[in-house]
């Protein structure tokens, strides 16, 4: 089925790329993507997304205050779908293996991959690597995001 919707998951730089206003094309591709796959009920995200996301807008990148850093997880955490459990760990020593990727990257590929995305949208890992039935891509070097299937 061609036309079928694709679920993909979120790396979290670009989840932070939603809220930092010194980037505002990043911002406007980023907020439009979570936008589209929120309404689309095509996002997948896991525990760790959320929570490093929070940790990077309220300490190291300091965005967002407590309070509101906590709003945006909370608002996104109906999409967190996707598992975090020692099955998860065993795959991701595999891609880790397999890639070269760091192991915390490679714990949200194995998050993704269980969880049945055909898409991993991420700007830190490699642009088209096809890793098993997930492909990454970065959202900001795709010239056309509204064709895609999600």
């Amino acid at each position: 089925m061609p036309n079928a919707k694709m679920s993909c998951f979120v790396d979290t730089s670009v989840i932070v790329h939603t809220v930092d206003r010194s980037e505002p094309e990043k911002r406007q591709i980023a907020t439009s993507l979570l936008r589209r796959t929120i309404k689309n009920r095509t996002l997948v995200l896991s525990p760790q997304s959320l929570n490093e996301c929070y940790r990077v807008v309220t300490d190291r990148r300091q965005f967002m205050s407590r309070e509101d850093a906590r709003e945006l997880v909370s608002d996104l955490s109906g999409s967190c779908t996707a598992p975090l459990d020692f099955a998860v760990t065993c795959l991701a020593w595999h891609f880790q293996d397999q890639t070269g990727f760091s192991f915390w990257d490679c714990l949200l590929l194995a998050s993704a991959s269980v969880a049945g995305c055909g898409i991993f949208f991420s700007e830190d890992l490699q642009h088209q690597r096809q890793i098993f039935d997930l492909r990454i891509l970065d959202p900001f070097k795709l010239p056309h995001l509204n064709d895609l299937p999600i």
